[in-house]
């Protein structure tokens, strides 16, 4: 009898024991950790679709669009909720077109990674394979679909070159800004890129009810665990750039290969950015194909370089104020000096030719611009001296991004220190007479030669270049983009004065080498330059081994209102053919002001 309670007493032990663990274990479950499963279960009968925001417009000054967007219905799954993947694979293969065992690989891969975590399929399906998945979405576990927006260009490849080309998110991007969608585009590069995060948007999502196998259902059960938030479309941004401007100088530039540009000499805006030859953004809507992607960056004409602010080139005789301008600073040749020009200039053992072989005569400054005489510029850089002429080149902005906001480079204005960092060598006085033609170490972009006009039109203010005006967001709000100047030219408005002088000769005047850039009851003023790209012993009438042909203006040359830089690569003599291109710049812009202005007072 007493073994029976002894018994007893140790079973109700275990028994009490066994029951105080069951109590503790439920209360840890629906105590301790009750808000924890309860939003575990409710994520898994809760899922969450993304509702992506609208991406900005890109406008040009006048509103018109140049980039828009065009709905996009794009097909996903979600790994979790793909019971059957063979099946579903098969099924989706039929609409799509595709391989089923690619597709089942996709979606395997995908889960492997994060089974939570939509794949994309198929992007831009047509509207027969949308009705079919719908009408079978019951049978299609798991997929859903999407509507995006994809770029459109309404003006085709107008403007490629400085509206720049979307692509698929990277690890890189990914890490710089985490709340990127992973299957979604971004901006590579030009305007799409630097202004990324204002053209984004904020995408919003829609939480819905689903069965077991992630298909929606009506209920109103867990309505109230339903939280939605709305997307926020990216701002619009309105650029500087006049179509009507850009699309002729575009087709001015025609099949040459180079760069024109237009700038509003008061503000910095820039009206036209045309680089030659270009791509087409369209071919990365959707993400661009490996052998499309591998021509264009393979292609040895560079096509997605923008000649304009990213080819660095000899300036030539376009450079020649700089050197004006600082002999005139420092006191070292006075306007009024005469030089001989016989032909040739002698230093040492070593003959510089001037570009007229029968040499110019006397020349002072003006006339020195006028004609554009060699001899006179090599005197005047001998007297200057190399420290101050890379000086005065970057106050006139060489050697330094001009800050327009788009990938640029910064060319060279070189030095003694900048050529021994470089080189390990000592700076040469010969090196020192061919950086005052614009030749040797120099190298510079169209645009900066264009700000360096524009701060000689407006007496001494060095420009920052503005690309985008202003950004709208879709409520209305407006943010100007304004950007301050980058510095005042460090020299006397009688030096300029005199340079400005100088170059209306140079269009208007008897001798001047730019007459072709001429227009009738508009007084253009400009500098040509023509900037060897090999030795003159060595050309010949390959057109590689031809002169890069640049000319430099603004206009109306007795209040100006606009700079036009033109360069042509190989093109020869910068009198004969860039000039004529931006005497019809200047033209279609005067007459698109009169036309504008007619249809305001009408």
């Amino acid at each position: 009898m007493q073994d029976f309670r002894n018994r007893l007493v140790i079973v109700t032990v275990i028994l009490g024991i066994a029951f105080l663990g069951l109590v503790s274990r439920l209360w840890f479950l629906q105590v301790l950790k009750g808000d924890e499963f309860e939003a575990f279960s409710r994520d898994n009968r809760i899922r969450i679709e993304r509702v992506p925001a609208s991406r900005g417009r890109i406008l040009d000054r006048y509103g018109r669009e140049l980039v828009v967007n065009r709905p996009s219905f794009d097909v996903y799954v979600l790994p979790k909720d793909a019971s059957d993947v063979s099946a579903l694979s098969v099924n989706l293969s039929r609409v799509l077109s595709e391989d089923p065992q690619k597709i089942e690989q996709k979606i395997k891969l995908a889960s492997k990674k994060n089974r939570f975590k939509p794949v994309l399929l198929a992007q831009d399906i047509d509207r027969d394979q949308l009705a079919y998945i719908e009408a079978r979405r019951s049978s299609l576990p798991g997929l859903t679909i999407e509507v995006n927006n994809l770029r459109q260009y309404p003006h085709g490849v107008l403007g490629a070159s400085f509206l720049g080309y979307i692509g698929k998110v990277s690890e890189a991007d990914l890490l710089a800004t985490p709340e990127l969608n992973s299957n979604g585009l971004v901006g590579k590069t030009g305007v799409e890129k630097t202004w990324e995060g204002s053209l984004r948007g904020q995408d919003g999502f829609l939480q819905k009810v689903t069965d077991a196998l992630g298909r929606e259902v009506n209920s109103n059960l867990f309505q109230k665990d339903l939280v939605n938030r709305q997307s926020v479309p990216g701002n619009d941004v309105v650029m500087s750039i006049d179509i009507d401007l850009q699309k002729a100088a575009e087709d001015v530039l025609g099949e040459e290969f180079g760069a024109i540009i237009a700038v509003n000499v008061r503000n910095g805006e820039v009206l036209a950015l045309a680089s030659k030859p270009s791509f087409d953004p369209a071919d990365f809507v959707k993400g661009i194909d490996s052998k499309t992607w591998s021509k264009l960056i393979n292609d040895k004409d560079f096509p997605l370089v923008s000649r304009a602010t990213q080819g660095l080139y000899a300036p030539g005789s376009v450079f020649k104020m700089v050197p004006s301008a600082a002999a005139m600073k420092e006191g070292v040749m006075h306007p009024d000096t005469l030089v001989h020009c016989p032909g040739y200039y002698r230093l040492g053992s070593h003959v510089y030719r001037c570009w007229k072989r029968g040499g110019h005569g006397w020349m002072n400054m003006r006339e020195a611009i006028v004609q554009s005489c060699d001899v006179y510029f090599y005197r005047l850089a001998e007297k200057l001296g190399i420290d101050r002429m890379s000086s005065y080149m970057n106050f006139f902005g060489f050697g330094s991004p001009t800050g327009i906001g788009i990938e640029e480079r910064a060319g060279v204005a070189p030095s003694r220190e900048w050529k021994l960092e470089k080189f390990k060598k000592p700076w040469y006085k010969g090196e020192t007479i061919v950086s005052a033609i614009g030749q040797g170490y120099v190298s510079v972009t169209p645009l900066q030669i264009a700000m360096m006009t524009a701060a000689i039109a407006n007496d001494g203010t060095l420009l920052t270049p503005n690309l985008v005006i202003k950004e709208v967001a879709f409520s209305g709000q407006t943010r100007m983009n304004i950007l301050p100047p980058r510095g005042e030219l460090p020299v006397g408005k009688d030096a300029l004065a005199l340079i400005r002088d100088a170059m209306t000769g140079v269009v208007n005047g008897p001798g001047g080498t730019g007459r072709g850039a001429g227009i009738e009851n508009i007084s253009v003023a400009g500098k040509t330059g023509t900037a060897q790209v090999v030795s003159l012993d060595f050309q010949s009438s390959d057109k590689a081994h031809k002169d890069h042909a640049w000319f430099t203006s603004f206009a109306p040359s007795e209040a100006p209102e606009i700079a036009v830089t033109v360069l042509i690569e190989h093109g020869g003599k910068g009198g004969a053919v860039a000039a004529p291109l931006a005497k019809k710049i200047i033209e279609t812009y005067f007459h698109l002001k009169k036309e504008r202005k007619a249809n305001d007072n009408v």
